[in-house]
Order: structure tokens, then C-alpha cells, then sequence
């Protein structure tokens, strides 16, 4: 059997599987809820969507000379369906809601074929929740959306996407040639001159043991109207916006006595733009260190954001992760300890209820004490909070109160915007 070159990726995380492998540290995927479909028209175009990927056929495996990885002859096109459509509304909800918890929690072994999970839960009132989740060496939270976005096209309007196969040999080759470039000798100098300075922790402790909860909030799409037009009017955009504002409350509410530094990380897909349908495990991760400017206001903080998002970006292609050694860091200790995702998905259907709403899971990704994902899908009248916490260093109270705090300033906007001064 032929051995499939493992990628910078796929062995950092890994590493990450087999060090902790009782916890669930490489799940990703999403939710993706319906209302009035047919179930079992919804399972076929999923069937029809996992043959189109290479991706879902790859596994790993333990031998003497060490981890290889090979592609297996079979797709795997087994998932359970769960019917919760006879209990109460509440009840079913409920048991839904434990259901994906459940399958979120419990990790996806690297080296036990298929490498994915699989799950249609059928509620009360004609509605569908299809969940989906792989291991990250397959799959990242970019191919999880892609994946659930072929389905609903495939239900909605018969679209197959066009079939991916990955090439691994030329995947390989690109690698090498990357690590003996010039380009990569200035990515690895601009990272260690990021991250060089020893960094200040506001909640991380090495006494905490990597847990994870995770909550989710929601926000009606209209109260999004005045940061929108007040991002418009500055050429910024929404999710930069929505990064500073988190910085001001992170500063807020877990200052440092002398500085108000914070490294976050904040993942990148990685894509090139005709890579949209590939499912594959190609995001990276920036961690990248802020520093706002006390007597700026916030469109000022906001476009200094910007600029340095804009400079670490050109640097995007080398995982930090690589650089613990040359950091002289000790593998448990974090790089950042939030982590800000920002997902803007497009609308997929003109049909009510195809979908109702997307979610993005991944408890305890990357083990950070604080994370926030916020998922903004066109075409649904909310935009989606959700909120990854270790409750070693955080409790629920505090994590909302935290939330809470922010969503005060999102709503804050609406008046000051009246006003401008840059909203202070």
C-alpha cells in the first residue's frame, strides 16, 4: 500500500491527537438546521456530496518507521438518524441539543477509519438538523461549511460540485520548496519577532487542566445595522470591527496591571479562490500580538487593527506552532490564549427554512482558556455567538457577564453612531 505524504498541518495536529488522546482536541464541523424538507431526500444528497471528496477516504496509521497515511478503497457513507419528532418541543430540543455535545466530545481517532462522523436528527414541527464533523487532519472548519453548502445545493437546485482530488506528491514537493525558500526565511523572521517577547497571561495557568464548555448566544441581525453602516462609511470591515470591540472588553475585563498586549489567534483557510469546494485540512492559524492605543477611539483602534492584520497576513503560510523550539517555549504552555473566528457565509437557498441557521462546533480546539466564533450566514435574521471556555479559569457566570458586556457595546453603537465622534 502506498504511503500519502503527510503535510506541516497534518503532522502539527498530530501531535496535538496523540499527546492528548482522551480529549477531543481535532473535532470540527458544524449544524446546519432545516425546517420543512425531506429528511430522507436531504441523506441522499449527502451520500451524493461524500463521493465527490478524496479527503473523506484518507486515514492514518501506527508502523515502525512511524505515522503514515493512506487512502482508503471505500467510502464510508454510514450515519445515524435519530427521530426526536414524538417528544415535546422542549424535550426534543433538549436531546438534540445533548446529542451534538455528545459528538463533539468524543474524540475522532486518527487512526480508526472513517475519519468523520455523520448524524441527522429529526425534530418536532418538520424540522432537520444535519450535523457533521471530522478529525481537523481531514478536514478544517472552512471544508465543514463548503461540505454542508454542497448539500443544501445538491437538495435545493440538483448541483453537484465538481469532484476534488488532492494531489499529495505535489503537496509534498510545494512543502520542501516553501521550507528552503526565501519567503518562508521571512514568515519565520516576522513570527519570531511577534511572539520573541514573553507574554503576559490574563487567565492561562499550567496548574488548569484542558477543559472546555462552550455557550451560544444570538443577536438579531438588525441590531448589526448601525456597525455595518459605521464599517462602511470607514472602509473597514465588519469582523475587524467586531475584533477591536472584543480587544476593548478582553482589556476591560481581564486587564494587566502595565499593559493591555493581547495575542490572539485568528484562523485563516488557507484557499486559493478556485479551492472554495475542497475539503481539506489547509487553515492556518495567526497569533498575532495587539497593543490598542488608550487615547484612540474606536474607528482609530480599528484601522490600526487593520494595518497590522494586513502585514501578518503576507506572512500567513507558516504555522507558528513550528516555531516553539526556536521560541523556547514548553509545548503545554499557549501561543495565545483567545482565539477570535469570524465566519461570513453566504446565503444558499431563496427556499424558507433551507436552512434555518449554521453553526460552527469545535469544543476544546486548541485548548484556550477563551474563544470566540461568530458565524454571520446571509439569510437568516440572527448572527450566531458561539463561546469556547475552560471553567479551570472561567466560570459560566463570568463568561456571560463577558458576553453580555460586549453585546452592550454592539448595541451601544446604535446611539453613539448618531453622534459620530468615531464612536468613542
Amino acid at each position: 500500500m502506498k504511503n500519502i505524504p503527510i503535510t506541516l498541518l497534518q503532522n502539527m495536529m498530530l501531535s496535538f491527537c496523540t499527546s492528548l488522546p482522551e480529549l477531543p482536541i481535532a473535532n470540527v464541523g458544524g449544524v446546519i438546521r432545516f425546517e420543512n424538507i425531506d429528511a430522507q431526500r436531504l441523506i441522499n444528497a449527502q451520500r451524493e456530496i461524500m463521493h465527490c471528496h478524496q479527503s473523506f477516504k484518507f486515514y492514518f496509521q501506527r508502523t515502525a518507521q512511524g505515522i503514515v497515511q493512506h487512502e482508503h478503497s471505500e467510502q464510508d457513507l454510514n450515519f445515524t438518524i435519530t427521530d426526536f419528532s414524538g417528544l415535546s418541543d422542549e424535550l426534543a430540543l433538549k436531546n438534540a441539543n445533548e446529542t451534538i455535545t455528545r459528538l463533539f466530545t468524543t474524540p475522532i481517532n486518527p487512526f480508526d477509519f472513517p475519519l468523520h462522523r455523520n448524524e441527522v436528527l429529526v425534530l418536532p414541527n418538520n424540522q432537520v438538523w444535519l450535523v457533521f464533523l471530522a478529525n481537523h487532519v481531514i478536514c478544517d472548519g472552512y471544508s465543514a461549511f463548503a461540505y454542508l453548502r454542497q448539500i443544501v445545493e445538491y437538495y435545493d437546485k440538483g448541483i453537484r460540485p465538481q469532484c476534488t482530488f488532492i494531489d499529495p506528491e505535489k503537496l509534498a514537493h510545494a512543502q520542501r520548496s516553501y521550507l528552503e525558500s526565501e519567503q518562508y526565511k521571512k514568515d519565520k523572521g516576522f513570527w519570531l519577532s511577534q511572539l520573541s517577547k514573553p507574554i503576559s497571561f490574563r487567565l492561562f495557568s499550567q496548574a488548569n487542566k484542558p477543559k472546555s464548555q462552550s455557550l451560544r448566544f444570538t443577536l438579531p441581525r438588525q441590531t448589526f445595522g448601525p456597525l455595518i453602516e459605521l464599517a462602511s462609511r470607514h472602509s473597514l470591515s465588519l469582523s475587524t470591527l467586531l475584533l477591536t470591540l472584543w480587544q476593548r472588553q478582553l482589556n476591560e475585563d481581564y486587564p494587566l496591571s502595565d499593559s493591555n498586549r493581547l495575542r490572539i489567534g485568528l484562523p485563516v483557510h488557507g484557499r486559493k479562490k478556485n479551492e472554495s469546494d475542497l475539503i481539506i485540512f489547509k487553515a492556518n492559524m495567526l497569533v498575532h500580538e495587539f497593543e490598542l492605543e488608550a487615547d484612540a477611539n474606536l474607528v482609530e483602534q480599528a484601522k490600526n487593527v487593520a494595518a497590522q492584520l494586513k502585514r501578518a497576513y503576507r506572512h500567513k503560510r507558516l504555522p507558528p506552532e513550528l516555531l516553539y523550539d526556536d521560541l523556547n517555549m514548553p509545548s503545554y504552555m499557549p501561543l495565545s490564549e483567545f482565539r477570535f473566528g469570524y465566519l461570513e457565509l453566504e446565503k444558499l437557498s431563496e427556499q424558507r427554512g433551507l436552512p434555518m441557521s449554521f453553526s460552527y462546533e469545535s469544543h476544546l480546539h486548541h485548548s484556550l482558556p477563551l474563544q470566540l466564533n461568530i458565524v454571520n450566514f446571509h439569510g437568516v435574521d440572527h448572527i450566531d455567538f458561539l463561546i469556547e471556555y475552560n471553567p479551570a479559569n472561567l466560570n459560566e457566570f463570568q463568561v456571560e457577564a463577558h458576553i453580555n458586556s460586549l453585546f452592550e457595546k454592539i448595541k451601544r453603537i446604535a446611539t453613539e453612531n448618531e453622534k459620530d465622534p468615531d464612536c468613542q
